[in-house]
């Protein structure tokens, strides 16, 4: 009645495409794209590949149109500091865009950071719940990143900054990880299934001692 499947045995033990969990993640950067919103914000859009085979898409805004630094900023420092580079600086690239419309992805001319590409990185997300982009009487929860480590060492930023060798600051951020729901839900809302893309930071200001 049955012949055995190899390929679908194997994708019995799969779990889906997204990560959606709070958690602590090592994986790569597969792709850093250089973005401007319609506002003039600026921002970085990581998309994260766990090494399960998950990915998530961040969307990571560091500074307003008249200059002022977000806490987005912050992370971005966070991120170089962990992967030991000084500077970054977009080039021209094709990018995979999404079309809401047909549902389908598409491929557009952008500005990528090449300098993150395909780098080994840790990662922490926070399931974080927010007023829904498509009902503002509902809400909906993402994954959203919000801190970064070394990923061979598990050292964060600070602590590399510091020169530290031994990483204890991701302990205690690990141990104080939980989602985060809203404390004050738009009147009549229900708790949303979906996820959607994400933002955020921590920091450290740069100076003439980084030690790399």
């Amino acid at each position: 009645m049955y012949t055995l499947d190899k390929n679908s045995a194997k994708k019995a033990d799969q779990v889906g495409k997204w990560l959606t969990e709070t958690g602590k993640y090592i994986g790569t950067i597969v792709t850093a794209e250089d973005i401007v919103a319609n506002t003039g914000t600026r921002g970085i859009v990581l998309t994260l590949r766990a090494d399960d085979g998950r990915e998530t898409r961040q969307f990571i805004y560091t500074e307003k149109s008249n200059g002022d630094r977000l806490t987005g900023f912050d992370l971005v420092m966070a991120l170089m500091t962990c992967l030991k580079l000084r500077d970054i600086k977009p080039v021209s690239a094709k990018v995979k865009r999404w079309d809401n419309d047909a549902k389908q992805e598409y491929v557009a001319d952008g500005q990528v950071f090449p300098e993150l590409a395909n780098k080994r990185i840790g990662f922490l997300l926070q399931k974080t719940e927010e007023v829904s982009r498509k009902d503002p009487n509902d809400t909906a929860w993402s994954a959203k990143l919000v801190a970064v480590f070394e990923a061979n060492t598990e050292l964060m930023a600070s602590e590399i900054l510091d020169g530290k060798k031994s990483p204890e600051a991701l302990t205690h951020r690990v141990a104080q990880l939980a989602d985060r729901p809203m404390r004050k839900r738009p009147a009549g809302s229900q708790t949303s299934r979906s996820y959607s893309d994400a933002t955020n930071g921590n920091g450290f200001e740069q100076d003439d001692d980084i030690p790399f």
